[in-house]
């Protein structure tokens, strides 16, 4: 069960301006220094360990970038013009109107790629994301995705920086796309579980103002058992969902603006969200999970 509008549940305040960019600025490291210097690595994987979210600039090329974008493209005018048949021998296609696969669970260990459109729940609970396009195994629609997408993601150097950060090591369990235009019922602040997870999100589209959806998250959050166990004793007895992080008063969260090709690496543990869209706002995210 999700929040109910009448129960108080408390959010954090969402910082702007000048202490907006000084917080951002105390977790962003440009990516090819994060490559190029151990010093620099070291740091980057000990903010996270520390604020459990950090921004990698410049993490992916324009070309890259461009390729992915394209591919998008192509793949929505399909879609939107019901050209499906190619689509369907490559992809399971959940449609608002057509579902074919239904649970996490079966889109996470599909066989091939599961391009699922996120639909209003029919019980009116909020937090449905409706309007998103939630691509499972992007990489394997195309053998130049597939290539793209590596390139992206980085996994090895990322795998080695989450070794350092968290002394676990971590594999992928499963790559996103995250496709989203006109967003507004979007899910409040929460953990995506209590065991140790992260994910990394590479920005395809420019995300510069609060109407396009940005990332929030709670620093330091993710380390932070008494603001947790405030929240859980809350859900448990208004009966909301154990992972809701429904009582942050006090706290503060950044949004994380960010330019195409930025990579976004963040704990599961700690408070986060999408900020809901402008109607007619768009935004791409390539998304990886790692997890132990």
């Amino acid at each position: 069960m999700l929040p109910s509008p009448t129960l108080a549940t408390k959010k954090p305040t969402l910082l702007r301006g000048e202490a907006l960019a000084q917080a951002v600025a105390s977790i962003s490291f440009p990516f090819s220094e994060v490559v190029r210097s151990r010093r620099n690595f070291v740091a980057a994987a000990w903010a996270l360990r520390r604020h459990g979210i950090i921004c990698l600039r410049g993490a992916a090329s324009n070309q890259d970038l461009t390729s992915i974008r394209d591919d998008i493209d192509n793949l929505l005018k399909k879609i939107e013009s019901n050209d499906l048949s190619t689509l369907q021998d490559i992809a399971y296609l959940n449609l608002p109107n057509h579902r074919v696969l239904k649970g996490y669970n079966n889109f996470r260990d599909a066989d091939r790629p599961v391009i699922n459109y996120r639909v209003k729940r029919p019980d009116g609970r909020t937090g449905s994301d409706a309007g998103m396009i939630d691509i499972f195994h992007p990489e394997r629609l195309s053998i130049n995705l597939g290539k793209r997408i590596q390139n992206c993601l980085h996994e090895t150097l990322i795998q080695r920086l989450l070794l350092v950060s968290s002394m676990n090591r971590m594999r992928v369990k499963c790559r996103n796309l995250y496709l989203n235009q006109g967003v507004q019922d979007t899910r409040s602040y929460h953990c995506d579980g209590r065991s140790l997870k992260f994910k990394s999100f590479v920005y395809i589209s420019d995300v510069n103002e609060l109407n396009y959806g940005p990332y929030c998250y709670v620093k330091g959050s993710h380390r932070r058992h008494r603001l947790w166990c405030r929240s859980a004793t809350f859900n448990k007895k208004n009966q909301l969902g154990a992972f809701e992080f429904s009582q942050l008063q006090g706290a503060e969260a950044i949004s994380l603006f960010a330019k195409a090709g930025d990579m976004v690496l963040s704990s599961q543990k700690g408070a986060h969200c999408g900020h809901p869209q402008h109607p007619e706002a768009k935004r791409a995210v390539l998304v990886n999970m790692y997890q132990r």
